[in-house]
């Protein structure tokens, strides 16, 4: 299972914690994915709103792979 991706000239992206879920849910609903990919990356908002559309979609694709049950539950992998 992998746990962390490493996008080029930004960081590690890895799932937020159970603190930061915390924090996201008491978000607004428009504000939370942008939350969860900042978090992720270990920015706040607005530093992540600073990133390159690319770039910000490289965490949308990191998020996406982290979360697809093929890597939660190897069995189910195609």
């Amino acid at each position: 299972m992998i746990t962390e991706i490493e996008i080029e000239d930004v960081g590690t992206f890895r799932l937020p914690n159970v603190w930061q879920q915390h924090r996201i849910k008491q978000m607004p609903q428009a504000k939370r994915l942008t939350a969860s990919m900042a978090f992720g990356l270990g920015m706040t908002v607005p530093q992540f709103k600073t990133l390159s559309a690319d770039k910000q979609a490289e965490a949308w694709r990191a998020w996406c792979l982290l979360t697809s049950p093929a890597n939660i539950c190897p069995k189910h992998a195609v």
